[in-house]
C-alpha cells in the first residue's frame, strides 16, 4: 500500500522553483534552531496517505493515554515516580512547586512520540512528554513558508499545534474562571537559541487570537504582583538549575499560575517506561497488550540476567553483543539522541564495553530496531544548482495536546540507513500536511 502522497507541486518540480524555495525557507528559519542543518536544503512537506495518516493520529492518542494511565496507577507520588522511572530528584527542582495534583494533571498534558513505519504499521520508539521542544515552533514557521511557496492554506480543522494549545489554554481559563492571559517562558540564555522568535511565535498567535500572552524570562515572576494566569514551559528545569538560570520565582508564582507541563512529563518520558510496557511488567488489558505488542518495539533495561527473545531465553549481554546488529542502546534518560548507539553503526569492541558500563549503572535500555518503510525527499542543491530526489533516514512526530491530536512533525537526514535522527546530528525538521 502506498504510504507517502506527492503534493500537487511534486510534478515538474524543477531547479528554479527548487533553489526559490530553499532561499525562502532559509530566510524563514534563520537564527532558529531547527534551521536546515547542512549543504542540502529539504523544499517541501510530506504528505500522508489518509489510512497511514489516521494510523498514526489514533496510534499516538492511545499510546499517551497508556503511558500516562500506566506510570500513575504505579503510584500517586510524584516523586516515587521519579524514581522508579530511573530519574534523580536533584534534576527536578520544580518537582510538586504547584502540589500533586497539578502535578499529576499537567504531567501529560503536551506529548510528542517518535514513530516510524514498518510495513504501513506505525511503531513507536519512545514518547516524550513536556512542552520544551522546538517542533511547535518549527511547525508554525514551515507552514508560514510553505503557504507562501506553493499556496497551501489550512483548513479549518487541520491539527496543528498552536491551535490545540490555544483551545487548550482557553478550557484551562474557562474551567478556573481566569483572565485568558498565557506566558510564555523561555531563556535567551539557553545556547541554541540566537532568535528571540523561537520563543515570540506563539506569543503572537495568542495575542492575535484575543490573549494577552507575551515571551518573559524567568526573572518576570519575581515581582509578586506580575501574574499570568497560563504559563508554558519552553524550558527543562534540570538543566536550567545547572546553567545557574533562577527558579525561586518560577516555584513561587505556581500558587497562582498553571504551569505547562508539570515536572513529572519526564517521569513519563523515560526509556524505563517503553521497557515496562514491553515485558508486560505492569497491569495491562488484553487490548493493551494488544496495541503493546502491534506497535512498541522489544525493549529491557540493561542488567544481567535471562530474558526472552524471538520465542528463546537469552542472556542479556550474551543477546546484546551476539545480535548487535538488530539492537539500539538508549540511556534512560537521554533527549536529542545524546547518548544512543546503533549497534550496526557501532565498533564490537566499542558496544562490548558500553553494554557492560550500562549493565553495572543500570542506566539503558536495549530496544530492537525497527526497519523503516522507505521514504524519498526532494532537496536542492545550492552548490550544484539543482533539486535532487534522495532516500531518507526518518521519525514522524505525532504531537498530542491535552488529547487531541495536533499535527504531525518530522526529522530526517539524507541516506537510507539507521542512524540516530536529530537536529544535534544534523537532521532537518519538516512537517507532515
Amino acid at each position: 500500500m502506498d504510504r507517502w502522497h506527492e503534493l500537487p507541486i511534486a510534478a515538474g518540480f524543477g531547479d528554479e522553483q527548487a533553489g526559490r524555495a530553499a532561499r525562502l525557507l532559509v530566510d524563514e528559519l534563520a537564527g532558529l534552531p531547527f534551521a536546515a542543518a547542512g549543504a542540502l536544503v529539504p523544499v517541501r512537506p510530506v504528505v500522508l496517505a489518509d489510512s497511514v495518516r489516521a494510523a498514526v493520529d489514533s496510534a499516538a492518542l492511545r499510546l499517551a493515554d497508556l503511558v500516562r494511565r500506566v506510570c500513575w496507577a504505579l503510584t500517586g507520588d510524584p516523586a516515587e515516580l521519579a524514581r522508579r522511572t530511573g530519574l534523580s530528584l536533584a534534576d527536578l527542582p520544580l518537582l510538586n512547586a504547584g502540589g500533586t495534583a497539578h502535578e499529576i494533571e499537567y504531567s501529560g498534558c503536551n506529548v510528542r512520540s517518535d514513530v516510524l513505519l514498518s510495513g504501513g504499521t506505525p511503531v513507536f520508539l519512545e514518547c516524550n512528554f513536556g512542552a520544551a521542544n522546538a517542533d511547535p515552533v518549527s511547525t508554525h514557521h514551515l507552514r508560514v513558508a510553505y503557504r507562501r511557496l506553493y499556496g497551501l492554506e489550512p483548513g479549518d480543522g487541520d491539527p496543528e499545534p498552536f491551535r490545540s494549545r490555544l483551545e487548550f489554554y482557553r478550557r484551562i481559563c474557562a474551567a478556573r474562571d481566569l483572565p485568558e492571559s498565557v506566558a510564555i517562558v523561555g531563556s535567551m540564555r539557553e545556547s541554541d537559541i540566537a532568535d528571540a522568535r523561537y520563543f515570540e511565535a506563539e506569543a503572537r498567535y495568542l495575542r492575535a487570537h484575543g490573549f494577552d500572552s507575551a515571551f518573559v524570562e524567568p526573572e518576570f515572576f519575581d515581582e509578586p504582583d506580575r501574574r499570568y494566569s497560563i504559563a508554558l514551559k519552553h524550558f527543562l528545569s534540570g538543566p536550567w538549575q545547572d546553567a545557574g538560570i533562577p527558579l525561586a520565582g518560577i516555584a513561587r508564582a505556581h500558587a497562582d499560575t498553571v504551569f505547562l507541563a508539570s515536572d513529572s512529563c519526564l517521569a513519563l518520558s523515560s526509556k524505563l517506561v517503553f521497557a515496562w510496557l514491553s515485558e508486560e511488567s505492569v497491569p495491562l488489558s488484553e487490548a493493551d497488550r494488544d496495541f503493546v505488542r502491534a506497535h512498541i518495539p522489544w525493549t529491557r533495561r540493561v542488567e544481567h540476567g535471562a530474558v526472552s527473545f524471538a520465542d528463546r531465553e537469552h542472556d542479556l549481554l550474551d543477546l546484546a553483543v551476539g545480535q548487535r546488529e538488530a539492537f539500539v542502546l538508549k540511556p534512560i534518560d537521554s533527549c536529542a539522541g545524546q547518548g544512543v548507539l546503533i549497534g550496526r553503526n557501532t565498533d564490537p569492541a566499542e558496544w562490548a564495553e558500553r553494554l557492560r558500563t550500562a549493565a553495572a549503572d543500570r542506566d539503558s535500555v536495549l530496544q530492537q530496531i525497527v526497519d523503516a518503510d522507505p521514504l524519498d525527499m526532494d532537496f536542492y542543491d545550492p552548490a550544484a544548482g539543482r533539486v535532487k530526489r534522495l532516500p531518507v533516514t526518518y521519525v514522524l512526530g505525532p504531537y498530542v495536546v491535552d488529547g487531541v491530536n495536533s499535527g504531525i512533525f518530522l526529522r530526517h537526514t539524507p541516506g537510507g540507513n539507521p542512524m540516530v535522527v536529530n537536529h544535534a546530528q544534523g537532521a532537518s525538521t519538516n512537517v507532515v500536511l
